[in-house]
């Protein structure tokens, strides 16, 4: 984590913040030596454990980690390092501190005054355990360190990414998606915690304000990732590669490249289908959350399957009973006490005999493919065909009878269509509406294309 342009950027505004000059007096800036230590150590300490605890809470969302585990993690950059120099690097972190600022309101003759001490603490300490995880301000460190910015502008990021490819730097695709994940992911866990609230928050209002946006940014990105991902398939891309390999003592290999550019893509559809839920649940302005958990339904569970004793030690970890007035209560007490009742036995579903369904459906399939096979095949060797066209098209139609089916069988399986060239399939990640015979057909757009050889 390169965290050298960050504080190079923020340690002048924090002599500001701690300057004790007088107003109005001489403009010069004394203090040229700063107090403590200047070898750099505690820094280091200090960078990496957000490291660690940044790989901790992508790997296991937000668990927090034992002070044992952190020190075995920087014993192996650090050897010889004491415990009690990472532990005070800790104390440092989780430890909160005023921040004063002065916040003009639109319209407002004067500043007015504020200070912030909740969000300084950079990481966050159980009670009751010796264990430590990213608070949120924790989180968005490495995204500042890797001049964070919000996700219209990841696009930027994303041809990073392909030109990385392209010029065969394999060693930074690594390097360039991480900071796309990174930013992603901290965008999606605020879309979730304003999915929690009521009514339309900050978050929410910046979504839906620049929601066309949003949609825009992130479907191009979709695609320049895809191009990344279609250059990687090429075979010269396997051998320069391989090339590469050999001049390199890089410990990556050509499957992790892959993998990098998968998971971009995975995020990128997932922060998608969030912002559209933010953006539907601000526009209806009502609660969006997980619904309460029914105490009584976990009763039951617990009566049916009642926890071992490895469960019920973590679950007093974890809520810090550690001296009891009363005795704990296991769930053996309940014991027989919800009587549970039996379930009607399920009615025997009726069975059909599938020997005519198979002939008409075949027979349909045969003149779905007579009637409309050979003007697909033509488009096809012209440009690719998305479902949506062909339903535009008039395709799905028979004898004047809608056959949305037939022609949705033969995206899915078109190896019945009159061609000789591999085809290939590809789904979009966003829904299309078509009116379809009075009704609305919502789906995924499909899209039949010759497979390229290149």
């Amino acid at each position: 984590m390169d965290y050298i342009p960050l504080l190079s950027a923020t340690v002048r505004l924090l002599d500001l913040h701690d300057s004790d000059r007088g107003y109005g007096e001489s403009p010069a800036f004394t203090r040229e030596s700063r107090p403590g230590k200047t070898d750099g150590v505690y820094l280091d300490i200090a960078a990496l454990v957000i490291q660690c605890l940044k790989v901790q809470d992508e790997t296991a969302h937000q668990e927090y980690m034992p002070f044992a585990a952190i020190f075995r993690h920087l014993s192996l950059s650090i050897p010889g390092v004491a415990t009690s120099d990472v532990a005070y690097v800790l104390n440092v972190l989780r430890r909160p501190t005023e921040l004063y600022y002065l916040e003009r309101a639109a319209g407002a003759l004067e500043a007015a005054r504020h200070s912030e001490k909740r969000k300084t603490a950079i990481v966050d300490k159980t009670d009751y355990a010796d264990e430590y995880r990213l608070s949120p301000t924790g989180r968005m460190l490495p995204v500042l360190v890797n001049a964070a910015r919000d996700a219209t502008y990841i696009r930027g990021d994303a041809y990073n990414l392909l030109h990385a490819v392209e010029f065969r730097d394999f060693q930074k695709v690594g390097t360039f998606a991480d900071e796309i994940v990174s930013q992603l992911r901290n965008e999606i866990l605020d879309i979730l915690s304003a999915l929690e609230k009521v009514g339309k928050t900050e978050t929410a209002e910046k979504y839906v304000g620049r929601f066309d946006q949003y949609c825009r940014v992130i479907n191009e990105t979709i695609d320049i990732v895809r191009k990344a991902e279609e250059e990687v398939d090429k075979k010269s891309t396997a051998d320069d590669f391989s090339e590469w390999l050999e001049r390199s003592d890089a410990d990556i290999t050509f499957e992790s490249v892959r993998a990098h550019l998968l998971r971009v893509r995975q995020v990128l559809i997932i922060f998608n289908r969030r912002v559209s839920e933010l953006v539907q649940a601000a526009a209806q302005n009502k609660r969006i959350a997980v619904p309460p958990p029914s105490f009584l339904d976990v009763a039951r569970e617990l009566v049916r399957a009642p926890f071992s004793e490895v469960q019920e030690a973590h679950f007093m970890r974890q809520w810090g009973a550690t001296t009891l007035e009363a005795p704990f209560h296991s769930v053996l007490d309940g014991w027989h006490a919800v009587p549970i009742r039996q379930g009607q036995p399920e009615t025997k579903a009726m069975e059909f005999s599938d020997e005519t369904v198979e002939s008409v459906s075949q027979l349909g399939k045969v003149l779905f493919i007579a009637r409309h096979g050979e003007e697909i095949a033509t488009f096809l060797k012209k440009s690719p065909l998305r479902l949506s066209e062909a339903i535009d098209r008039g395709w799905f139609l028979l004898d004047g009878k809608p056959s949305v089916g037939d022609l949705v069988g033969v995206f899915v399986a078109p190896d019945t269509l009159p061609i000789k060239e591999p085809l290939e399939i590809r789904v979009s990640p966003t829904l299309v509406t078509k009116q379809v015979n009075g009704g609305d057909f919502l789906f995924c757009d499909l899209e039949l294309a010759i497979r390229s050889n290149a």
